[in-house]
């Protein structure tokens, strides 16, 4: 067993009255193989670190203890997991190539992401690195430490650690189920604590004991005081000392040193307890009794909190060797550790700390800065010691800040680096750089602050290249921040100012066409600017798509073109062009607009491609947003096509990302895909409830989203057998897509279903109104799934012969094109006409094909029509329509396919953000429901359900 320096001293008395918390302890880790924590918590001197010593110390010799405390002063980011993980070689030298490090390095999302934790230097290719990444990095680092032997991670002083490194404990403890892990942590209650949702989360967690360290009984202190005394004191001594020291073990301590000495001179029956605490802080008998220079160096230890004796001997004003004799005097005063310059107690060095002045103990800390940065020290050690400081009052005190919040973010911890810029606007307000830096690491947590100091960025840029920067920076951000209206105001002020004062230098050129598409991103995102961007790109000319920008333009040009409802054969070979190079900058929006196109226009294959690549990427990278958002994508494509059980998977896989991962609840789109699904496997319940999970303030106002939550809505409710509720909220959504100018019919195909509707409910006359409404935009269209589509709306709304004639157009028009689920259904319909008509032979033809159809794309909504009315017909199945792989849930399907691929149990729970343990429970259930006995027949399994059954 290992364990590092700090938590226990020679010299510390036995622990007495805690045989109770002990006990729950072991109990609570017995065996630590299961992802457990105990939190330690109670006030200062209440005895938690060496209680957590106790129990480290009835571990098992085979475990490996890492250990680290917070400081009050405060840590740089990572800097409890660097201190965790030192002794083992991973923040030394390159730690790339740590066997450890560079094995995991070849599983996609792995260890490896962790680098940027474990170094100072940030991420190895200089940018920044994803916060998410590094945490799922620094999981699985600890995961095939585990797997070694049992893991114990000990963190003392909790509410000090850096926030990085709490998030990651947090997130550690919420995945450790199943992993040789535990955590044993302290946390000090009577402070602020900088995060107390984190720190609430894990108190909450179920693999979490919390124990609040209670005072010593009297009983306990008078154990201490005999033990410390060589004598048995009277219980009136025992209950004064109780009393005075409320029971705290660190106190009783203090008191039975003092009343020890006391004795040898006095006798200890005339030492009055009041005496020795009467001072009101822990520790100023001992400080009273110190010399002027050893008074310096105690103070300068206090402040800079570290083992490096020549600079406590600078900070002190005075040399190395003097201020080894002041160290040797504090050990001997009781005030340090002597293993180290740490004090022995965190009250001795606030004492030390309250006994100082305001003013000086401002002019140590900025002497402590000075002197750090002077003697090279990291620039983060140096912003410790300037963020203490009310301002930042001195040009190199900024630079450090700028240089430490840039080493910060680079780790991926922007929060810290949004901290330290903080600091250094106190100083430089008008300073657009640091403006600039500072929105960028905040619009990962604080978007209003962020958009904030881009205005004013903005207010005080005169150059047009500096103002066409913080635009597109405001762009990006107003994304997250999910309202981009002024966004597209200031895009549009910009792209006024471009036109007359930007040059033709080819850097000018780039920047000219990135604010164009800027003008396209920011204006589509929410109704009420799709109209003005039809107007300012009306005879926009469409850029050849050579460069990256030129790529960008190009795919949100296809992306408007598609919302217009422009000819699809217009937009296709300009949507060609963007993703057959498929850049992924700028989170690959240029490559998700020409996607929209292709799609909708039927051109599945390169679409695939490109968000297979996109995902890929993002799970390379750690990515669990970006892959959220390029499954949920893939995932509507998946339904557009026809494939439910894909849809599902892919839709179930980014929906529990933004659920279970990322808590993002401002999430649209995996919703509405996983809701779809859900319908069309028969599950318009559970439809329902995933869509009521949607927290989208304004979400009436997006282009995209609101008109897929509607349809998604009215598709659950009509599923449900609510046909007005569902046909009120398709009529809203084709009003909603009027009034914004998208005249795209198959974009959010509400005219197809309302129809459908209208003829079950008798409304015929209604449903023609609808259906011709929107047929100059099909026409316009003018791919064949769309006119498949309003000749099925014109035929179920036709009850002659001629509604016949129209399904039977549907049927032919559809066959052969993605729109499978339109397809059957059109093969359904005309079947049951044919039946009407008294046609049985030819309306079983159809109905056959229409089930063929259904159980080849996992329709079960539409199964359980046309088996009905095939038994009708007098025809029966050849086949069943069940499938064994029916029963498989989204997360299944995703485990189940890279299983039968022949992943590892490990690298699909990299890949797929999840822990071994559940991917091990998805597998056997995946057995059990398939009636298979393991993964070796997994491949044949699941490639049984694309067989025609009917």
């Amino acid at each position: 067993m290992a364990l590092t320096s700090g938590l226990k001293t020679e010299d510390e008395p036995t622990l007495v009255g805690r045989d109770l918390e002990l006990a729950l302890i072991r109990e609570h880790l017995h065996g630590t193989g299961d992802g457990r924590a105990v939190l330690l918590r109670g006030p200062a001197g209440i005895g938690k670190t060496r209680l957590m010593s106790a129990a480290l110390g009835e571990l098992g010799a085979d475990a490996r203890v890492l250990t680290a405390k917070g400081h009050e002063s405060g840590g740089a980011a990572y800097g409890i997991v660097r201190e965790l993980f030192a002794p083992l070689g991973l923040t030394d030298g390159d730690p790339a190539s740590h066997p450890l490090l560079a094995e995991s390095a070849a599983f996609p999302g792995s260890a490896a992401l962790a680098l940027p934790a474990l170094t100072t230097d940030g991420a190895p290719d200089g940018q920044p690195a994803d916060v998410y990444g590094v945490m799922h990095g620094l999981y699985w680092l600890t995961a095939s430490l585990a797997a070694e032997r049992t893991l114990v991670l000990a963190v003392d002083d909790l509410q000090w650690c850096d926030e990085a490194s709490l998030r990651w404990l947090g997130f550690l403890l919420r995945r450790a189920e199943g992993l040789p892990v535990a955590l044993l942590l302290t946390l000090r209650t009577e402070v602020e604590h900088a995060r107390p949702e984190v720190l609430d989360e894990m108190a909450d967690a179920a693999a979490c004991l919390t124990v609040d360290v209670e005072p010593l009984t009297d009983d306990a202190v008078r154990e201490m005081l005999t033990a410390a005394l060589a004598v048995t004191p009277t219980a009136s001594l025992v209950g004064r000392c109780a009393e005075l020291t409320g029971g705290t073990p660190f106190l009783v301590q203090l008191v039975a040193g003092e009343l020890r000495e006391r004795a040898r001179v006095t006798g200890l029956a005339d030492a009055p307890l009041e005496d020795i605490l009467g001072h009101g802080a822990v520790a100023r008998f001992q400080l009273d009794r110190l010399s002027p220079e050893r008074l310096a160096v105690a103070k300068a230890i206090a402040v800079l909190e570290s083992d490096d004796i020549e600079a406590a001997a600078a900070l002190a004003g005075t040399t190395p060797r003097p201020a080894a004799g002041a160290v040797e005097a504090l050990r001997a005063a009781g005030l340090l550790r002597p293993d180290s310059l740490a004090y022995r107690h965190d009250l001795m060095r606030q004492a030390v700390l309250d006994a100082t002045p305001a003013a000086e103990r401002r002019a140590l800390r900025e002497r402590a800065a000075r002197l750090l940065n002077d003697s090279g020290c990291p620039t983060e050690q140096v912003a410790l010691q300037l963020m203490h400081l009310p301002e930042a009052s001195e040009p190199w005190m900024v630079t450090v800040l700028r240089s430490a919040a840039h080493g910060a973010e680079q780790r991926g911890a922007p929060a810290t680096a949004g901290q330290y810029l903080s600091r250094a606007l106190r100083h430089h307000l008008d300073d657009i750089e640091l403006l600039s830096a500072s929105a960028r690491v905040l619009a990962h947590t604080d978007h209003p602050t962020a958009l904030s100091r881009l205005e004013h960025a903005l207010s005080l840029a005169t150059d047009p290249r500096v103002r066409c920067r913080l635009v597109l920076q405001y762009v990006i951000t107003s994304l997250g921040a999910q309202n981009s209206l002024r966004a597209f105001d200031l895009v549009g002020e910009t792209l006024r100012m471009v036109e007359s004062e930007l040059g033709d230098s080819p850097d000018e050129q780039a920047m000219r066409t990135l604010v164009e598409a800027m003008a396209l991103v920011s204006g589509l995102d929410e109704k009420s600017t799709v109209r003005r961007v039809s107007e300012r790109f009306h005879n926009h000319v469409p850029p050849p798509g050579e460069t990256t920008e030129e790529r960008l333009l190009l795919g949100m040009l296809c992306a408007l073109g598609t919302l217009e409802g422009r000819p699809a054969a217009e937009l296709v070979p300009a949507a060609q062009q963007v993703l057959r190079v498929g850049d992924v900058s700028l989170g690959g929006l240029g490559a998700l607009g020409a996607s929209l196109t292709l799609y909708l226009a039927d051109e599945i294959e390169p679409v695939e491609v490109v968000l297979t690549a996109l995902l890929e990427h993002a799970q390379r990278h750690g990515q669990a947003w970006n892959s959220a958002l390029a499954s949920g994508t893939r995932a509507h494509v998946h339904m557009w096509v026809g494939n439910i059980a894909q849809a599902l998977a892919d839709a179930q896989f980014a929906f529990d990302l933004a659920h279970r991962d990322l808590d993002v609840k401002s999430a649209v789109g995996p919703h509405c895909t996983l809701a779809e699904a859900l319908v069309r496997r028969g599950d318009a319940g559970r439809a329902e409830d995933v869509l009521d999970l949607i927290q989208r303030p304004r979400l009436d106002q997006f282009t995209l989203e609101s008109h897929t939550y509607l349809m998604s809505r009215a598709r659950a409710r009509a599923a449900r057998g609510d046909l007005e509720g569902a046909l009120g909220l398709l009529l809203r959504c084709g009003d909603s897509l009027a009034e914004a100018g998208i005249g795209n019919p198959v974009l959010a195909p509400w005219w197809y279903d309302a129809a459908q509707v209208l003829a079950d409910l008798g409304r015929h006359g209604e449903g023609q109104d609808v259906v011709d409404r929107v047929a100059p935009a099909v026409r316009r269209w003018g791919t064949p799934r769309a006119e498949g589509m309003l000749a099925l709306a014109r035929g179920v709304l036709t009850p002659d012969d001629s509604g016949i004639d129209e399904l039977a157009e549907a049927a032919r028009l559809l066959d052969g094109t993605p729109g499978r689920l339109e397809h059957a259904r059109a093969e359904y319909l005309l079947g049951r006409r044919l039946l009407e008509r008294g046609d049985a032979e030819s309306a079983r033809e159809r109905l056959r094909r229409s089930i063929d159809i259904a159980v080849l794309c996992g329709d079960r909504l539409l199964l359980d029509q046309a088996v009905p009315a095939l038994g009708a017909a007098g025809g029966r199945l050849r086949h069943s329509t069940e499938s064994p792989t029916d029963a498989l849930s989204g997360s299944e399907r995703q485990v189940a396919a890279r299983a039968a691929a022949g992943a590892t149990n490990r690298e699909i729970a990299e890949a797929l953000f999840l822990t071994q343990r559940t991917v091990e429970f998805h597998l056997t259930s995946v057995y059990r429901k398939l009636g298979i006995r393991g993964r070796s027949e997994l491949a044949a399994a699941l490639a049984a359900e694309r067989k025609p059954l009917g």
